[in-house]
């Protein structure tokens, strides 16, 4: 879509009217949707991203039924929208920094756009790649201080419970650095929300990562997205033969394994995982499920 006057109107960048234009790309993959957005004309908060960070993850977004009730109730507790605009008659959108969260998060009331979009590529033909990814399973986000985050996104959007482990020996092992065989400690909290969808918090804690990589050069923030396969060596052989080789990896339990690779082309980390039991039991915050 060319994201732009006529179909949006109204639009802020900053509480003030602003003039701009976006070129956007929408693509369901299971229960999420991903988005592209590439900066054309004017100021806007992912031209303000990419000059600072380079392309990459840039916010999370979720439905709601009244956009301006919900962008001031954020406003309120001191999270005003930092870019907003709307489109049709009752649909409309509003960004907001959430620092508590670590994350850029945009409420949106969707409906029916008033043009139609293009498509990209030409679906007439299979795709030809080798890995095929059916869903996302997780959204990650790096953060320095686990508990802190969790109790926050608690507070803040209600998401919670979440499953807290200690992600380290005995739990993991044949744990690999840059394909080199490496000791780290992490801890790492999950919640999954609507659609069956997990979010991740990933804190360090000892050792080389990738998570103390990325938090050293960019700061907390959304850090990857994982999906679920039945052989992770068979893909990660894959992922390397395509020129992308793991970056981190491990195994837990007999068959579960993880591993991660940077594929610059999709301006994104991925993460693809064997999943299973996990042989320790969780903690909760703020509680096991039938407290909450």
């Amino acid at each position: 879509y060319d994201w732009e006057p006529p179909l949006i109107y109204d639009r802020k960048y900053y509480g003030q009217p602003a003039w701009g234009r976006e070129k956007i790309s929408l693509c369901r993959i299971g229960p999420v949707q991903i988005e592209l957005v590439q900066p054309v004309d004017g100021k806007s908060i992912y031209r303000d991203f990419l000059n600072e960070r380079g392309e990459g993850l840039h916010h999370l977004n979720w439905l709601v039924d009244d956009i301006d009730k919900t962008s001031d109730l954020l406003a309120g507790q001191g999270f005003a929208s930092i870019l907003s605009g709307r489109y049709g008659e009752k649909c409309g959108f509003s960004y907001h920094a959430i620092p508590p969260l670590r994350t850029l998060w945009e409420p949106v009331c969707a409906g029916p756009k008033s043009v139609q979009p293009t498509w990209l590529p030409d679906t007439s033909q299979p795709s030809p790649a080798k890995i095929k990814v059916k869903a996302v399973n997780q959204v990650a986000i790096a953060v320095w201080d686990l508990e802190t985050v969790a109790r926050n996104f608690w507070n803040i959007l209600g998401i919670g419970p979440w499953e807290i482990y200690d992600w380290e020996p005995p739990l993991i092992y044949d744990r690999k650095y840059y394909g080199k065989q490496s000791y780290a400690r992490e801890r790492i909290a999950i919640c999954r929300m609507g659609g069956g969808v997990q979010l991740e918090l990933v804190q360090p804690v000892e050792g080389e990562s990738i998570y103390r990589d990325f938090l050293n050069q960019y700061g907390e923030g959304l850090h990857h997205l994982n999906f679920l396969v039945d052989n992770i060596d068979e893909t990660v052989a894959l992922f390397t033969e395509e020129g992308y080789p793991s970056i981190l990896s491990g195994r837990y339990g007999e068959k579960c394994g993880f591993s991660y690779h940077a594929v610059p082309p999709l301006r994104t980390l991925w993460e693809p995982v064997c999943a299973g039991p996990k042989s320790v039991q969780p903690t909760w915050i703020p509680g096991p499920p039938t407290s909450a």
